[in-house]
């Protein structure tokens, strides 16, 4: 799910597919039986300005648009801030299930239970985050991007580790454990 216009949409889609492209052949198998992937990719914004419920990607010849080429990708992005106004009542059920997680019908009965099962399985569920669990995670990491720039700089300006791991624990309120494991981090991920 993208909640803000990075403006790298179709460099994410292209990664997520890629992912999936990996594991849509066994080696030595026939390439017909490349089974079909899809990447559902969800924005809490309108990617294109088109006000447009969804956006379906396609591969098409250069300099004849009408050829699409089906190479068993399937990409869609979906506008969670379109007007339902125009929707199919399913459509009405999927926006407003990925808005602000409401069961109302069957279709969305579905969607959830389908989510669920898509979250409990050890290996799909690592690929679905909700906006939460991905703003969280960005939050996350970006604090720990920060961290290890600042004991790189803090190392720069010839500190020691004992004046970094006192810096750490006064400045960013970690203890003695987690400021030792910090620098340490950092150190191994600056050499």
């Amino acid at each position: 799910m993208q909640n803000e216009d990075q403006h790298d949409l179709a460099e994410r889609i292209s990664i997520y597919q890629g992912n999936l492209s990996r594991q849509a052949l066994y080696a030595g198998q026939p390439f017909k039986k490349r089974k079909r992937t899809v990447v559902f990719f969800i924005c809490d914004h309108d990617p294109y300005g088109l006000g447009w419920p969804s956006y379906a990607l396609k591969v098409e010849l250069v300099g004849c648009p009408n050829f699409s080429v089906d190479n068993k990708e399937t990409n869609v992005i979906v506008n969670l801030k379109t007007d339902v106004s125009q929707l199919t009542q399913a459509q009405r059920e999927m926006v407003a299930y990925f808005n602000d997680g409401t069961v109302s019908g069957a279709f969305s009965q579905k969607l959830a239970a389908a989510v669920a099962e898509v979250k409990a399985d050890a290996i799909r569920g690592g690929i679905y985050m909700t906006i939460e669990e991905y703003a969280a995670l960005k939050s996350a990491y970006a604090q720990e991007s920060e961290r290890i720039k600042t004991i790189t700089g803090l190392a720069a300006l010839d500190m020691s580790r004992a004046q970094i791991i006192e810096f750490l624990k006064t400045n960013m309120d970690l203890s003695e454990e987690e400021a030792q494991a910090a620098y340490d981090n950092a150190m191994a991920a600056h050499a």
